[in-house]
């Protein structure tokens, strides 16, 4: 902006230069779950995607310009996508819609978050085909039974087995229900999640002008977000 009103005036132009080139304010979720505005300090968000309202004072448009700028937060569980960060991005886009205001992305992520059930990690055991020889592979993953009972019903679908005269329990699925690891979801709720902002992007192309810049790598939904925008910029080191 400082460069843009420099070639301005350098060229003639006789407006004077605005005091407040650039303004914004942040949009946060309340606690109905929609965006208001808002001001807080860095730092205190809990979700990896961010959103402004921003306005720039331009040479024409010296009384500002708006535009919704949407941010991923690398620093963030990497920047992944879970639903609370499908939910805040769907939302700031359709508020870019709602208002007719351009919709900026700052891409840098690792896409759809796929997480683990974290608390099972240290409990669960392979029955392997020779103990002896463990590159022969295994028959089956399980839990020892005072194990199994440490996990409230619902975190793993398992049938008793045998190992070593033992009664254990042979892991057949793992939902991580009511685990802390998998709060706001692990793998499928953030596969549909990604479904749902990337109909959004879709219609935002058809309303408002739609712009990436890719500042790191971007990857998955990220990537797609991305290349269903009208605009991309992408730096060097931003591999998509």
């Amino acid at each position: 902006l400082i460069k843009k009103w420099g070639e301005y005036r350098k060229a003639g132009g006789q407006r004077p230069v605005p005091t407040d080139l650039f303004s914004s304010v942040e949009l946060v979720q309340d606690p109905e779950g929609e965006l208001v505005e808002s001001t807080r300090s860095p730092g205190e968000n809990n979700v990896g995607v961010l959103a402004w309202r921003c306005t720039m004072a331009t040479p024409e448009y010296p009384e500002g310009r708006d535009v919704v700028l949407i941010a991923n937060d690398v620093t963030f569980q990497a920047g992944s996508f879970g639903v609370a960060e499908d939910i805040v991005f769907q939302k700031a886009s359709e508020y870019a819609r709602a208002r007719g205001l351009p919709r900026i992305h700052i891409a840098c992520n690792s896409g759809a978050r796929v997480g683990l059930a974290e608390e099972l990690k240290a409990y669960v055991k392979a029955k392997w085909t020779d103990s002896e020889d463990p590159s022969k592979g295994f028959d089956f993953l399980y839990l020892e039974e005072e194990d199994y009972k440490r996990f409230d019903e619902g975190t793993v679908v398992a049938e008793e087995a045998t190992v070593d005269g033992r009664k254990v329990f042979a892991i057949e699925s793992i939902i991580g229900e009511g685990l802390k690891s998998t709060a706001g979801g692990i793998g499928v709720e953030n596969l549909q999640g990604s479904g749902l902002i990337a109909g959004e992007t879709s219609r935002a192309y058809n309303e408002v002008f739609t712009l990436s810049y890719v500042t790191g790598r971007s990857v998955g939904i990220g990537a797609y977000l991305n290349r269903l925008g009208q605009r991309v910029i992408q730096m060097v080191n931003g591999p998509m």
